[in-house]
């Protein structure tokens, strides 16, 4: 239980970003995926980086890099995978590696094929050429490597890609062709047809424990993060199940990956799946009703379901205390919410209490939005004090500042996790002055920037809102 528990935190947030403009290092633990544009400046095409929070907003970081080696004003980023970007720049393709924070040098830009030689692309590694598919990676020295691949024919789709997911750990890829569902093993350059899937019907499905179900109508299969498969149909058809999966309704969650049938069974993943007699409290699909208490727990269902072994115990939980049922749902191992009151499952009596949520509650049910009502500001829907402003508000944008770098921090009953420290910025302005909200949930009123005008300021851009940061907190130091 103790390595589930910390799988899940695991799976939560985790990723270090860097601080290139200021050369140094500094990491929030809650972050949104990178993403990347082309520039074209004076001087040169640049490569450009922006980091922002979790909450799709508020920055965290940008910087940009020249590419001297391209030249080409109408150069375009074609796709990014996660480990490279795919440009296209003069009529030839080119592969630059990720993470920027390493220089680029003369290896860092890897020249692949002529523009009018490839007919299709598949996520930055499989390129169609006088109608073979290729394989192409980088070498160390910075060259391109390009594998023919005859097996494969038609439309190609890439089902799951270990470069792309962080929860995978081979250096491979699944996926389909018109024929067939295969492992191609990156390292190996070797192919592998997975039997008795139709590749048509074929579906995947990502959990939190094995990283994957791959089914079609008559063949499951678990899919675990070496891109090593089970067929596991047997055990379905032991127990009177067998076909039909594309029928069935599969659903994962914090509780346990359940799979609906619609005849009156949910079978719980209990090492392998179980049917059970039960039906799902709410539409979120992760607590279950079973002899009129109701479960959280794979292994709770279980005992409940043997009540003559000698290990048995009652591992229903008490939702008496809940003030909207319909929308009770799990968000952490031992917390809930319904849409109105956070809860936390007390172990001793086996009953939801209220409680106060964290700011790591607060930011998983976050809704991520700014609204603005004639004179009224509301972020997370929580309205804000515009006393001060004179006419309506404009949303310059919002910046994150790190007060803590992210650390592993050590639980006392429950493995790690890993926490940050920061403050959240959000600008706005009237047209005569500019006002930032600090940490809005818990601070409703805005501070005024007295000394700086709103003429020319850029809305939503970086360097703008690092300045106003910078001028703010040196203001307050002032006058401290």
């Amino acid at each position: 239980m103790k390595h589930l528990i910390q799988q899940i935190i695991l799976l939560i947030f985790y990723l270090v970003f860097i601080d290139f403009v200021q050369a140094s290092q500094a990491s929030v633990c809650h972050t949104d995926s990178p993403y990347y544009d082309l520039l074209v400046e004076k001087d040169g095409i640049y490569l450009q980086e922006t980091i922002k929070a979790e909450n799709k907003i508020s920055y965290i970081s940008q910087s940009k890099i020249r590419l001297k080696e391209i030249t080409d004003k109408g150069a375009q980023i074609i796709s990014d995978d996660g480990n490279k970007i795919l440009v296209l720049s003069n009529a030839k393709y080119y592969f630059i590696r990720k993470p920027l924070y390493i220089k680029i040098n003369k290896y860092e830009i890897t020249p692949l094929f002529n523009e009018n030689e490839v007919s299709k692309i598949v996520s930055n590694k499989f390129f169609l050429i006088s109608d073979h598919w290729y394989y192409v990676s980088y070498t160390s020295e910075g060259e391109s490597d390009k594998h023919k691949i005859p097996e494969l024919k038609g439309n190609l789709e890439i089902i799951a890609d270990s470069d792309s997911n962080k929860y995978l750990d081979n250096n491979a890829v699944l996926l389909k062709d018109d024929n067939a569902v295969y492992v191609y093993d990156m390292s190996k350059n070797k192919l592998e047809k997975i039997p008795h899937l139709t590749p048509s019907q074929t579906h995947l499905i990502q959990s939190r424990n094995t990283p994957y179900y791959l089914y079609d109508d008559d063949t499951f299969y678990l899919f675990d993060r070496d891109f090593k498969y089970t067929d596991i149909t047997k055990k379905f058809n032991q127990q009177g199940k067998y076909n039909g999966f594309t029928k069935a309704e599969m659903h994962t969650n914090w509780s346990v990956d359940s799979m609906d049938t619609k005849d009156g069974l949910i079978w719980i993943k209990i090492n392998s799946f179980k049917p059970v007699k039960a039906t799902y409290l709410n539409a979120y699909k992760d607590l279950y009703v079973y002899h009129n208490k109701v479960y959280s727990h794979n292994w709770a269902l279980q005992d409940e379901a043997a009540p003559s072994d000698p290990s048995y115990r009652d591992g229903s939980i008490d939702i008496s205390n809940v003030k909207n049922p319909g929308e009770l749902h799990k968000i952490s191992f031992s917390e809930y919410f319904d849409n109105q009151q956070y809860y936390s499952l007390e172990e001793n009596s086996r009953r939801l209490e209220k409680k106060e949520p964290s700011a790591y509650l607060k930011l998983l049910t976050a809704k991520d939005h700014i609204e603005i009502r004639e004179k009224r500001i509301f972020i997370d829907g929580q309205q804000l004090n515009t006393d001060k402003f004179q006419d309506a508000p404009i949303f310059l944008g919002s910046i994150v500042d790190i007060i803590s770098p992210c650390r592993e921090i050590i639980l006392p009953a429950c493995g790690y996790e890993y926490r940050s420290k920061q403050d959240y910025y959000y600008f706005f302005t009237d047209g005569k002055k500019v006002y930032a909200y600090i940490n809005p949930g818990e601070n409703q009123k805005p501070k005024v920037l007295h000394n700086v005008s709103p003429r020319n300021l850029k809305a939503n851009d970086y360097d703008t809102l690092k300045k106003l940061l910078n001028m703010l907190k040196t203001t307050a130091k002032e006058n401290n």
